[in-house]
């Protein structure tokens, strides 16, 4: 078998690997995540929290000004409302040892599959970081008003309170007509099956480079297991997350070192160790949202320094605060049984 140390060359690894890979997600694909000119500067600045403004819509319903030719009448402009987002970047970091590796270093193509395991890691990372807080925002919403919530479901389950295609449009027609029928839907793998035994599911390709996906009713499908369901047994509760275009701002950058070997000598009792290090700065940010967690309630780090906010600290309703009105916010929460 090859030996990593023996085979590992950074720029060759570097060149299989897929430049701007959160842009393969499924939810970059669907538009439920954008990133903008702004953000790569905040991921390389080494600032571990920025602050992101955002403009209100213009109320398009407020009649508009009727002109004259009266020369002492004057217009008086309407003032253009703006907020802040408060966010925070998360430093990442894997070690993937030889013994890890094993599988790979025995293939045809050892560096690319090594690249294309990093790229999957990485990508598959920020979509659970997404899910973390979208399960965080479900949270904030419960104990703030449930103004987000669309909750249909029952302590004692019947044929009135499972999810069904009604259900899911009075959820979607709660959000701005420009978030409706588009985006991504984070669904339990149980309401995913459902909803293809109503045979409302599509496969579509978005990408000639990329696999097919599901659609339900206009939105990507993503199956998680991860704070989607709500108790056990034929009660529990299964939320379903309805996220428009633009709900999260989301970029990542390689962060200093990236794909570092190492060799330690004294480990497996004198026998020595090769680890591959990968490493990136990540911001998953939902809009209209701040995370105003304090350094010292971090726990994404050790005991001794705490800089990003774990998957523990994203879901923690006291770590959230909504800035955008209702209307404004792309996201929603369908609370059904099954």
């Amino acid at each position: 078998m090859a030996n990593l140390r023996e085979l590992f060359n950074k720029n060759v690894t570097l060149s299989y690997q897929v430049k701007d890979n959160l842009e393969r997600s499924k939810f970059y694909q669907s538009g439920a995540f954008v990133s903008d000119s702004r953000l790569r500067p905040l991921l390389t600045s080494g600032s571990k929290t920025f602050e992101v403004p955002f403009i209100h819509p213009i109320d398009g319903n407020l009649e508009a000004n009727y002109g004259n030719t009266i020369m002492t009448d004057i217009a008086m402009p309407r003032t253009i409302e703006g907020s802040k987002s408060k966010g925070r970047v998360a430093f990442l970091n894997e070690g993937f040892i030889e013994s890890r590796l094993e599988s790979y270093l025995t293939g045809q193509s050892p560096l690319q599959m090594i690249a294309q395991m990093i790229d999957n890691f990485w990508r598959t990372q920020a979509e659970n970081r997404a899910i973390a807080t979208l399960f965080g925002l479900l949270n904030y919403d419960q104990a703030n008003g449930k103004k987000l919530s669309f909750d249909i479901s029952k302590a004692t389950a019947d044929e009135t309170s499972g999810f069904d295609v009604n259900a899911f449009i009075d959820a979607d027609g709660s959000l701005d007509e420009a978030y409706q029928g588009q985006g991504v839907m984070v669904v339990h793998p149980l309401i995913a099956t459902k909803m293809r035994k109503q045979k409302l599911v599509e496969r579509v390709t978005t990408s000639d480079n990329l696999t097919p996906v599901e659609t339900y009713n206009g939105r990507t499908i993503v199956q998680s297991t991860k704070g989607t369901v709500l108790g056990t047994g034929k009660n529990a509760k299964y939320v379903s997350y309805l996220l428009g275009r633009g709900a999260f701002a989301a970029d990542m950058v390689t962060g200093l070192d990236d794909l570092e070997l190492e060799r330690t000598a004294n480990t497996g009792n004198g026998a020595g160790h090769t680890t591959l290090w990968t490493r990136r700065n990540m911001l998953i940010h939902p809009q209209g949202f701040s995370f105003i967690a304090e350094d010292n309630q971090l726990t994404g780090g050790t005991k001794n320094e705490a800089l990003s906010a774990s998957w523990t600290d994203l879901t923690a309703a006291a770590n959230w605060r909504l800035d955008a009105s209702v209307e404004q916010t792309p996201i929603r929460f369908l609370i059904t049984n099954l």
